[in-house]
């Protein structure tokens, strides 16, 4: 969506950053958030935290197929998202709790 609405070319960048330069503003951003919330937990997020969290929000909130999830997110193996495909959130496990009865 965002490559389309900016016209953004399938070869160029959609980020002007490298690898550091990303890490670097997920830092910063992490301490602004923790100073702004005074919750020191939001310190210790890093890119690998988004990514992951990006992976489980498609294969497990939206239920999007892994090969598609792969493809974008940069996963060349089903072992490398495998984590991911079983890890329900407390959405779905209270769902399902409620679902069968039990909550």
């Amino acid at each position: 969506r965002y490559q389309n609405a900016e016209d953004i070319a399938p070869d160029d960048l959609l980020i002007d950053l490298t690898e550091r330069g990303v890490r670097d503003v997920v830092k910063r951003t992490a301490e602004r958030a923790a100073a702004e919330t005074g919750d020191d937990d939001y310190q210790y997020v890093s890119s690998h935290d988004l990514r992951r969290r990006f992976a489980q929000r498609l294969l497990v909130d939206r239920q999007m197929n892994p090969r598609v999830v792969m493809a974008v997110g940069g996963w060349d193996s089903f072992q490398a998202i495998e984590p991911y495909l079983n890890a329900p959130t407390a959405e779905v496990v209270n769902d399902a709790f409620e679902e069968a009865g039990l909550a």
